[in-house]
């Protein structure tokens, strides 16, 4: 190997692993506009209609998605300015997605519009704990935005746990009986491990990032279970559904 082609070697990895984030990013992105796809036009169009509520909860996510396509595509295109810029306006975005994550999860279940395949207690804690991580994720990844190979991580890692209503509705969940959920975790960690995958190709080892941020995705994801069916959960859910 010359001396020339080992300077170009850390280019060449940087090119690769920006690519990675740019790929995946959209892939994820294709998920939920996939899975919401397929409810949409009757979001719109059924009798009775959406509350707006709903429709604010949709609008949000769909601007995070957006915006989560749109970062690495800058970072890609060297617009590191308009990167940060935009990053300020995603830690905003966060925190809407964090209230209207929770207010549309206690209104399905106040409304009974939990889907039949996952148990009221269980979609409760599913979500909550969801959007805990989600929030926490994206908190860890503006602390260290100075550190960026942290925090293109952590920033992937929030919306990797955010990926379960897309995918819920992408996938054919009903045909899954009682492991409807472990399906549902195994598609969602999928993308970290695509993650892991890259790192050991470009760098050679993973970056301790993700087995933080996964981390806390499978332990979140193992104390759902239990969560869900505890009595407190359930005295919760009945407390929600009779308000």
């Amino acid at each position: 190997m010359t001396a020339t082609s080992i300077a170009r070697q850390p280019r060449r990895s940087r090119d690769v692993s920006q690519s990675f984030y740019l790929w995946i990013s959209l892939a994820m992105a294709a998920v939920i506009v996939g899975g919401f796809s397929t409810t949409v036009p009757g979001d719109f169009t059924d009798t009775p209609a959406l509350p707006l509520l709903l429709h604010i909860h949709g609008m949000v996510f769909t601007l995070w998605v957006l915006l989560f396509v749109a970062q690495p595509a800058f970072i890609a295109r060297g617009s590191l300015r308009l990167h940060r810029r935009l990053g300020w306006v995603g830690a905003g975005l966060a925190a809407a997605m964090v209230v209207m994550g929770v207010a549309a999860t206690l209104f399905a279940i106040g409304h009974h519009a939990v889907p039949s395949f996952f148990p009221p207690g269980i979609f409760l804690v599913m979500n909550l704990i969801g959007i805990a991580v989600f929030g926490g994720l994206v908190a860890s990844g503006i602390l260290l935005r100075r550190r960026r190979e942290w925090h293109k991580r952590l920033m992937l890692c929030a919306t990797i746990s955010i990926l379960g209503p897309g995918l819920g509705r992408l996938l054919p969940m009903g045909s899954f009986g009682a492991a409807a959920p472990l399906v549902m975790f195994a598609a969602i960690l999928s993308f970290g491990a695509a993650g892991m995958i890259a790192d050991r190709v470009v760098r050679g080892r993973v970056h301790p990032a993700y087995l933080w941020g996964l981390g806390v995705i499978v332990l979140s994801d193992v104390a759902i279970g239990p969560l869900g069916f505890a009595p407190p959960t359930t005295a919760l859910v009945r407390l929600i559904q009779s308000a």
